[in-house]
């Protein structure tokens, strides 16, 4: 697997024409000596905006430099002076969204079922017009990406396309070609299938265009989300950059699902944030460097790169605090990333998406859920889609609304049969026929008609939890009737459902203190619960649901990779290295914060004592140490107490 550069900006260049002297103040050597003193190895730099001007001395499109460009050859300036302290610098090409040509263009414009255009009205400000790459717009692509590609030459590091998303559209050539294939352009599914089908096509003929002129650079389409959506063009993909500002429309939770799912595609992947208070476009902001620093430091205890997105100023400057800031973090991230890169994650379970392939950033509750509760857990686990290899992992979630094909539900119980083990809730693993895997030793008799239900705090999996209390779960539950489980876990209805006339008190019936009947089945290896946890969890994070689970996963799988005694904020990841005979762990001790009405901020490290942690992995280890620090832990039957970590750690197992 061929290594990004670690340490990356990615630096758009979105400007007006009615901004005056562009690049004027553009100095090669400043501008490169900013770079490397922030510990940058890679800057991603732009060929064309989505103003849709180019920043370069275009012969094939003159009519598009921008108007005020100023310093001419701005471009080619950036990757030489970039070239010559030793940084890469990929080019930055934008494909949908592109202001000018949709302005000049209206042919080009993605259409809507009634004809009209996506995005907003041309009176209001923003490129968010989208164009259509089945229409004649891709022959100026491919002609405006090829004259990039000759200008660098060897020079050519690699090309970011960007906005390449699933849009289903209704344009001319859409139509036509969907009509020539027998696709019904009514049916709004099947013209989405055909938009993935047309910008997987794309890819895959935009990356033979580049090869044509550099065979070994790399190539990244950006979309806002690397998933299912992305599995079937993966091949046109050189590596992939997760585009994940936590302080945008992201969040926090973002990230770790799509990293856990993107490393398991087979290429070196780089998560991306930026150095904004909020998200791209946020001019003179800085995130804070507690934030930042668990941005990037979060990719690295995924063993992945870090970019950090910045935008130009239309001067052709860099902001000198920026680049402080970015420098600050970017020194620590050389000092640690020997014991993340290159490396495999050491995983223990994966967590079954119900992304549907045909969208992006289709997230459901029920992943978020799940994804937060296993991380405070400390479980090291994978996100995967269900045409993937199953038997590599001890356990496997089935989120709450996971409905399966017949093909799936028999893949899972041959999982079963082989040894695999399976906690799933509500409808995880129903078929459409409304049956659960013969695995599950149960049947599915609808959904619970009276609630929220109250589960009874007894036996193995209430441990931990007030014995004999009944604990609310608010959503609504399923019923079950086993027939070969057992069940481990009941559930009491209340009086009757608020609904109507009928109601108590300010927001649900208790409990009627009546027949208690199944909340949790377990049948050998397979462990299923009535209730959607993982959406509740995403909902509301009752401690009682991820105690449930937590309980679950000892009955299933009692040796852990790790565990510890430190607080839910903290996370641990594991990073085997073979090839140096050593394993790191990654810990991270940063609190977002809802501060604001709109995003969660993080503003300091988090300072944990005497965290101690049990190990217990496929290969032993004798000796623990802190690292950069090279300071000795003592290391007892796989126990490691670490004194201090002041917001990241690492140690190095060997």
């Amino acid at each position: 697997m061929k290594q990004l550069c670690s340490r990356q900006v990615h630096l758009d260049f979105h400007t007006s024409e009615n901004i005056p002297g562009i690049g004027a103040r553009f100095d090669p050597q400043d501008f490169a000596n900013t770079v490397k003193e922030a510990h940058v190895n890679s800057m991603t730099v732009f060929a064309r905006c989505h103003h849709g001007w180019l920043y370069y001395p275009s012969e094939r499109f003159p009519e598009l430099v921008h108007p005020h460009l100023e310093y001419k050859n701005l471009l080619l300036d950036q990757v030489r002076a970039l070239h010559k302290k030793g940084i890469n610098a990929p080019v930055y090409i934008t494909v949908q969204w592109d202001y000018h040509s949709a302005s000049t263009h209206p042919e080009w414009l993605i259409r809507k079922k009634d004809g009209s255009h996506e995005g907003g009205p041309f009176t209001e400000p923003g490129f968010y017009q989208s164009l259509c790459v089945n229409t004649s717009y891709w022959e100026f692509l491919k002609a405006h990406t090829a004259e990039v590609c000759e200008l660098l030459g060897d020079e050519l590091d690699g090309i970011f396309f960007d906005i390449v998303g699933i849009r289903p559209c209704w344009c001319a050539s859409c139509r036509a070609e969907m009509k020539k294939l027998g696709i019904d352009a009514a049916d709004d599914m099947a013209v989405r299938r055909f938009a993935k089908f047309v910008m997987d096509r794309f890819k895959r003929e935009m990356s033979e265009v580049v090869h044509k002129y550099k065979k070994d650079c790399t190539i990244f389409y950006n979309a806002g989300h690397i998933g299912p959506c992305t599995k079937e063009s993966r091949d046109a993909y050189s590596h992939f950059e997760l585009e994940s500002l936590a302080s945008g429309a992201w969040g926090y939770l973002h990230f770790p699902i799509t990293a856990r799912y993107a490393r398991t595609l087979g290429k070196d992947c780089m998560g991306m944030t930026g150095k904004f208070h909020t998200e791209w476009g946020d001019f003179h902001s800085l995130k804070n460097l507690a934030a930042l620093e668990f941005e990037c430091f979060r990719m690295l205890s995924y063993g992945f790169a870090a970019s950090i997105g910045d935008q130009l100023e239309p001067n052709g400057t860099l902001g000198k605090a920026a680049y402080r800031l970015i420098g600050n973090v970017f020194g620590q991230m050389e000092e640690r990333e020997e014991w993340a890169r290159p490396s495999k994650a050491l995983v223990e379970a994966a967590v079954l998406t119900n992304e549907d392939p045909n969208y992006e950033q289709q997230l459901s509750d029920s992943l978020m859920g799940a994804s937060q509760m296993l991380e405070e857990l400390a479980i090291q686990f994978d996100v995967i889609d269900s045409e993937m290899d199953f038997s590599a992992y001890p356990l496997l979630f089935l989120l709450d609304d996971f409905v399966v094909t017949e093909s799936v539900r028999k893949k899972l119980d041959g999982y079963v049969k082989q040894g695999g083990r399976i906690i799933a809730c509500a409808k995880g693993g129903l078929s459409e026929e409304n049956k659960y895997p013969s695995c599950f030793g149960t049947e599915y008799c609808g959904e619970t008609k009276q609630y929220p239900d109250f589960i009874v705090a007894a036996g193995a999996l209430a441990a931990g939890l007030e014995p004999e209390n009944e604990y609310v779960i608010y959503q609504q539950g399923v019923s079950l009737d086993p027939t070969a489980g057992k069940t481990i876990l009941t559930a009491r209805a209340p009086y009757f459902k608020r609904e109507g006339d009928r109601f108590c008190s300010h927001r649900y019936t208790p409990s009627a203190k009546g027949a208690a009947y199944p909340a949790a089945v377990k049948n050998g290896n397979v462990i299923l619960f009535s209730h959607p946890l993982f959406g509740q969890y995403r909902s509301n994070a009752p401690f009682w649901c991820k105690k449930l689970v937590s309980n679950a996963i000892d009955c299933l799988l009692p040796t852990r990779l790790v565990r510890h005694n430190g607080p839910s904020t903290m996370t641990v990841s594991l990073l085997d290295q073979e090839d140096k005979g050593r394993a790191a762990v990654h810990i991270l001790s940063y609190i977002p914060v809802r501060k604001s009405a709109t995003i969660d901020i993080v503003e300091e490290r988090t300072v944990l004592h005497n965290v101690t942690l049990k190990l217990e992995l496929p290969k032993a280890f004798s000796s623990a140490r802190l690292v950069p620090e090279n300071i000795p832990l003592p290391m007892e039957n796989g126990s490691v107490t670490i004194p201090e970590i002041n917001g990241y750690a690492i140690v190095e197992l060997s």
